[in-house]
């Protein structure tokens, strides 16, 4: 089995490996990170990514590795050494709900991890469309992570 963290670009992310590495390490499981960038907003992920501190694209030849390669650089600015030995990476394009169910799926995660930014008074009631998603839909467990608001 695996923990499955799925990230944005966020530095906020970085908390939700975390707690992801931390509940990966408790049960003994693999940690598999994701970051899915939205196909009709590739070209300013792609942007939004390369202004983040220490991030490059050289070398990536499409938008999944692009994203695959995002999430090794947050695992390395985020993990310690023997933490990162037990990750996998993994990058996706397309719809980011649909894409996490998938790899859930795919890697038979015990946990889905993900990022809950937080918000105005109004806007507590209710989680980001993606973040909902995920918890409306899910078959496995979700850990909601709180994270601040990065817009």
């Amino acid at each position: 089995m695996a923990v499955l963290a799925a990230i944005g670009e966020e530095e906020a992310s970085k908390r939700v490996i975390e707690v992801a590495a931390d509940l990966a390490t408790a049960y003994d499981d693999t940690l598999v990170v994701v970051h899915v960038i939205p196909e009709q907003e590739v070209d300013e992920h792609i942007r939004t990514m390369r202004e983040l501190p220490g991030y490059s694209d050289t070398g990536v030849s499409d938008e999944s590795d692009r994203a695959a390669d995002f999430v090794r650089r947050m695992v390395e600015q985020t993990l310690d050494r023997e933490q990162r030995e037990r990750v996998d990476v993994a990058g996706r394009v397309g719809r980011p709900e649909t894409q996490v169910r998938s790899v859930a799926e795919e890697v038979d995660a015990r946990y889905v991890v993900i990022g809950g930014r937080n918000q105005s008074p109004v806007g507590k009631a209710m989680f980001g469309s993606t973040t909902q998603s995920i918890l409306l839909n899910s078959d496995r467990p979700v850990l909601t992570v709180r994270t601040p608001d990065s817009s």
